[in-house]
């Protein structure tokens, strides 16, 4: 969950991720948006890189909220319609 235009979130996630970790690990953590509803936004990343996205997400500012994890993008496609 954010607030603002899901774009502008998923620019903010990568530019923090390079400020912290470096711009070779944010390209090799593939930071993609999937998904933007009013509810939420899915991103996509690599499952070896989760823990510095994870991070990224906590220390952004404005802050950013991670609802959900999941193995598949068609769960998360799921339970996005079922947050309010």
């Amino acid at each position: 969950m954010h607030a603002g235009p899901p774009k502008d979130a998923i620019k903010e996630i990568v530019n923090r991720c390079s400020e912290l970790f470096g711009a070779i690990a944010t390209e090799k953590a593939a930071i993609r948006l999937v998904k933007s509803e009013s509810s939420g936004t899915i991103i996509k990343c690599r499952l070896d890189q989760l823990d510095i996205v994870l991070v990224t997400i906590a220390l952004t500012e404005p802050s950013m909220v991670t609802l959900d994890m999941s193995g598949t993008v068609k769960r998360l496609h799921r339970k996005l319609v079922l947050y309010p």
